[in-house]
């Protein structure tokens, strides 16, 4: 959503149609964005043409991986310059791409201009064949898609509306999965006698899985954030967040906050910056490799903390429970690094900017 903003505030003359592929990103898309919305094109070649006839595009911009062999091939054959922003290439992806590297060189020629994520990425792309002139390290844009902390007054107004109690410690698992929630709800069993005023709550990725979250919590008493009229019961140290656009007010609530999809394989990991960016202690898991950059990046700099598995989770939470200090630092340690890593999209915008503002027309 910023970028798309961005684009819009740079080049208001320009149409701007926003591409999605998948129904989430179409339902939030058209409920968020300054642009018109449609279906990226099936990677054929008779879908293909039929796009980019139809639309006639000034420039064609990929956001971070999207680089499709027959829409590529297609903007090269009428001119349309490409821009990659936000890139990156993971050392798996290059590997298979250089084993068909005549294929992929030409794959990739289109690209104008490459707004990369990092050096390593940027060498990747290099080494397969576009030339260092149009490759720019930028940054990930993913440190300006988060809003500014939470302020004192509305943490406050968010903790009333829950029900929680000032000086109560909370505890936010966040965007979690299969799994996850056992997970959690264990760490509430080990918690509970040595933190009792403990509150946690659990924000599951998708709200279609409710029903799934209160049995794989059945053990654990907690009451649905939909339900919740007045101060969370005493007896009842969990809620259940089934509520949307509410997480990231909720993560500026944490004491300590989990970043979940990371303790088992499969998922990979979710956005730690989220946390992160609010000043709030931040954990994850061993499996974060779709955001590898953004939690080395973290932990370099001290801003977050890595558990070695599933079952080092209870005893990592205990230890950052106890400490305020180190709960402190930590959070101080994240915000930092987020701050430091800002400004990404107007740096990918100044790089894009002489394709996009291209005469050339077909």
């Amino acid at each position: 959503m910023p970028l798309a903003h961005a684009i819009r505030a740079r080049w208001p003359e320009y149409p701007l149609l926003l591409t999605v592929s998948t129904p989430t990103g179409n339902s939030l898309a058209r409920a968020k964005l300054p642009a018109p919305v449609a279906w990226f094109p099936l990677d054929h070649p008779l879908t293909v043409r039929r796009f980019l006839d139809k639309l006639r595009p000034r420039a064609l911009l990929l956001v971070e991986t999207e680089l499709w062999p027959t829409v590529l091939s297609g903007a090269h054959a009428r001119r349309i310059p490409v821009a990659l922003v936000s890139g990156r290439l993971s050392e798996s992806h290059a590997r298979a791409y250089h084993r068909v590297a005549p294929v992929w060189r030409a794959v990739i020629r289109p690209i104008a201009v490459a707004a990369m994520q990092n050096d390593s990425y940027a060498d990747r792309l290099a080494a397969l064949g576009v030339e260092r002139s149009r490759i720019h390290v930028t940054g990930n844009i993913k440190y300006d898609a988060i809003p500014a902390a939470s302020s004192e007054a509305d943490r406050a107004t968010l903790r009333a509306r829950l029900g929680i109690p000032p000086n109560a410690p909370v505890l936010v698992f966040g965007s979690t999965r299969e799994r996850d929630e056992a997970l959690a709800a264990r760490c509430i069993d080990a918690l509970r006698q040595r933190f009792p005023d403990l509150l946690t709550i659990i924000a599951p990725r998708h709200l279609d899985r409710v029903d799934a979250v209160r049995q794989a919590m059945s053990g654990v008493p907690h009451v649905l954030r939909s339900e919740l009229r007045t101060a969370v019961p005493t007896d009842t140290p969990a809620i259940l967040l089934d509520t949307h656009g509410e997480l990231l007010g909720v993560y500026g609530l944490a004491t300590v906050a989990v970043v979940c999809g990371s303790f088992y394989p499969g998922v990979e990991g979710h956005n730690p910056i989220e946390p992160a960016a609010q000043g709030v202690a931040t954990v994850f898991g061993p499996h974060m490799r779709n955001f590898a950059d953004i939690a080395a990046d973290l932990l370099v700099k001290g801003g977050a903390v890595q558990t070695k598995s599933a079952d080092d989770l209870p005893g990592t939470l205990a230890a950052l429970l106890r400490d305020l200090e180190c709960r402190e630092r930590i959070a101080r340690a994240g915000r930092e690094a987020v701050l430091a890593n800002a400004g990404a999209i107007q740096r990918a915008l100044n790089a894009i900017a002489p394709a996009v503002d291209a005469t050339e027309r077909w």
